[in-house]
């Protein structure tokens, strides 16, 4: 049975771990991966490189790290509510993008948003180290999100004749493009543009017979 000082440790190093997770989000998102060194991080997050290294070994293990904590944050606000939300999918994503400008620049949840652009531009090269992770959390996110659809169709929510996959990257490419104007000029009316999208899709994917998703 652990001693109630081990226990106090573990719970220490989770803390650390999680800080210098936080602290590697923001600084790769203003930054980069490439811009930020692990020095940078380390003074950041109030320990040691040799203490960083401790807990995650190499900058390539702090990475996924960072990526295991923006797949957790987009799980949580795609599909957190509702496993299986069918063409509601779209509001969903319309509402997350709203609340993007009232988000502050030091929110974690804004340096999320920027992450992924940030990550997906340093690594298009085959030969990067996190290419074959983000090529496969790409496909993932299809699949998830083409299933999603899929099981719209077969309760009546959308078109038949829609194909299920080629709209999940329609609706992810719209997503990274959006996502990535804003970030360059945040005066955009990104929650507008979002909200607009939304209703184009309802509208062009309900069948006619059926009522259109909720919001």
């Amino acid at each position: 049975m652990p001693t109630p000082r081990s226990k106090t440790s573990s719970a220490k190093g989770i803390e650390t771990r999680e800080r210098i997770v936080e602290v590697a989000v923001r600084f790769i998102a203003r930054n980069g991966a490439r811009g930020t060194s692990l020095s940078d991080i380390a003074t950041e997050a109030g320990v040691s490189q040799t203490g960083l290294l401790y807990h995650f070994g190499s900058k390539e293990a702090l990475l996924n790290a960072v990526l295991d904590r923006y797949v957790a944050f987009t799980e949580q606000w795609l599909w957190g509510d509702d496993p299986d939300p069918g063409l509601k999918i779209v509001w969903i994503i319309a509402r997350h993008m709203a609340d993007w400008p009232s988000r502050p620049r030091d929110d974690s949840v804004y340096s999320l948003i920027g992450l992924n652009t940030v990550v997906l531009a340093e690594n298009v090269g085959k030969d990067t180290d996190l290419h074959p992770r983000l090529a496969e959390g790409y496909r993932t996110t299809i699949d998830r999100v083409a299933a999603t659809l899929r099981s719209a169709q077969e309760r009546g929510e959308m078109r038949d004749d829609v194909d299920p996959r080629l709209k999940a990257m329609e609706i992810i490419a719209f997503c990274y493009g959006l996502e990535a104007a804003w970030l360059v000029n945040p005066t955009i009316p990104v929650a507008g543009a979002a909200v607009q999208w939304a209703e184009q899709q309802t509208a062009l994917l309900t069948p006619e017979s059926a009522d259109p998703a909720p919001r």
